[in-house]
């Protein structure tokens, strides 16, 4: 009974911590998580994508989970936002199972309860559904459960399924590597006769990355991003040890930087988690919880290789695969109830606080980017439909909400503040840039159409004046159609 109480209680803080998010600023709709539920809307009819409107990568796995939600429920934020919080629940179950196998039945439960309640940045980002990062959860638990599975027992089926998983990961997204080739490796090393039937894990890792395959054997391999060299690579492990692995821990706010403690509390924090994790990785060499520090230690060694990773220093988005392995290092500390209790305490203190900082910043910083939208579109399409505006040229970070608010009824696409020339009697972006989904722009340019920015947004009103755009400010939002 005191375990399935203490069960609930975590599960119902998750929850209130999510509930938190979902309705303050830091989960504030935008447009690329709107992009996901486009194309779910494009799923139930029959429109199948390999990876995320307009990029090479970000496989569509949760798309085809949010297309079945919106058949049965429509269209709405509840019905998309359900299956990320759905899947980080499912990382989490998979952790305590690592953690059974790895730490003990205290320390798994600590484990699951400390994925669902930390790192707080992972709580904001999975909170919104932005396409392949709580499945990034699942699988970053899932291989190494299957690994530690192998290693019990080397059959050809337990191989199968380890490859299987491994390539549905990679077509879902390449931020696996850093957790699979440091998994395969151990595994390797711990189970050799496991390699006996590699050749049918590499046949299933072929199945499950299919589409992954198939798509860039089509278009030149343009999933393959660019490496980086020496500079970057150092710059890169700089950037990993600081700012962003202390923003992904809750020692520093994402976004503003902003340190939890003093700088010398600071640093005495982080030469305590680097002694700890070196006492844990000597302490474990022998045991099957040495996956977890091999897996830790060489993410620093491969995270830093692709070039793309370092381009982003203000947030933790590409450590968020890091947060099992980090949910079930932090678990063990739990060796007695008393300390179960407060690494569980601990944690949920530091996502509180952290993420209270990432709101405020939200609230109050008036340099954010992306700028803030508005969590409802009812007064800027009440607008549209008044000024009797089918398509719509746009800010980026408006097209495409207002494409998934409309329900596609105003067809938006992005309006990348180019040039703008005569064609047909009307203005449009010249030349035409690259958008997310072209049909959108396509059924834009077919007719008439407005210009929507956000109002302190530069646009040439002179020349939108000549030919009849007349500027409507709407809340935040310039609007320039002709009446």
């Amino acid at each position: 009974m005191r375990n399935w109480l203490a069960a609930a209680a975590v599960a119902a803080a998750g929850v209130a911590l999510r509930v938190w998010v979902y309705r303050s600023p830091v989960a504030s709709p935008d447009s690329d998580e709107a992009i996901v539920g486009l194309m779910a809307r494009h799923v139930l009819h029959g429109e199948l994508t390999t990876f995320y409107w307009g990029q090479p990568y970000g496989g569509t796995q949760e798309v085809l989970l949010v297309a079945p939600l919106f058949g049965v429920f429509g269209t709405s934020l509840v019905a998309l936002r359900i299956v990320p919080i759905a899947l980080v629940a499912v990382a989490c179950l998979l952790t305590w199972r690592v953690g059974l196998r790895t730490f003990g039945a205290r320390a798994a439960f600590v484990a699951g309860s400390v994925l669902w309640l930390w790192p707080p940045y992972t709580i904001a980002h999975t909170t919104k559904e932005y396409g392949f990062y709580a499945s990034n959860l699942v699988y970053c638990a899932l291989l190494p459960l299957l690994a530690l599975r192998i290693v019990d027992r080397p059959t050809r089926a337990r191989v199968a399924w380890f490859g299987l998983a491994l390539g549905l990961a990679f077509w879902q997204t390449a931020q696996i590597i850093p957790i699979a080739l440091p998994v395969i490796g151990w595994t390797a090393w711990q189970a050799p006769r496991a390699l006996r039937h590699a050749w049918v894990g590499l046949a299933a890792a072929v199945v499950g990355a299919l589409p992954w395959l198939v798509w860039n054997a089509q278009h030149g391999f343009a999933s393959v991003l660019t490496g980086s060299d020496a500079g970057s690579y150092g710059h890169g492990v700089r950037l990993l040890v600081s700012p962003l692995l202390p923003m992904l821990l809750g020692l520093r706010a994402p976004l503003s930087a902003q340190a939890i403690a003093p700088k010398p509390l600071m640093y005495a924090a982080y030469a305590a988690l680097a002694a700890a994790f070196a006492y844990g990785a000597w302490r474990t060499r022998r045991t099957r919880a040495s996956l977890l520090y091999v897996v830790a230690a060489a993410f620093f060694v491969i995270w830093p290789i692709s070039h793309r990773v370092t381009l982003l220093t203000s947030h933790p988005v590409y450590l968020v695969v890091l947060s099992p392995i980090l949910a079930l290092l932090v678990a063990q500390l739990a060796r007695s109830e008393l300390a179960a209790v407060a690494v569980v305490a601990v944690v949920a203190f530091v996502s509180v606080l952290t993420l209270h900082r990432m709101d405020h910043w939200y609230r109050t910083d008036p340099d954010q980017w992306p700028p803030p939208v508005p969590r409802s579109f009812a007064v800027l399409t009440g607008e549209l439909d008044r000024l009797g505006v089918k398509r719509v040229y746009a800010n980026y970070w408006i097209a495409y909400r207002l494409d998934l608010e409309t329900r596609e009824r105003i067809a938006a696409t992005e309006y990348p503040y180019t040039a703008l020339a005569v064609e047909h009697g009307g203005l449009v972006p010249s030349p035409a840039a690259a958008t997310r989904y072209p049909p959108y722009r396509r059924a834009v340019e077919a007719g008439e159409h407005a210009f929507v920015v956000f109002r302190h947004d530069p646009m040439p009103r002179r020349q939108l004046a000549a030919h009849g755009y007349e500027r409507t400010v709407v809340g935040p939002f310039a609007v320039f159609a002709r009446h």
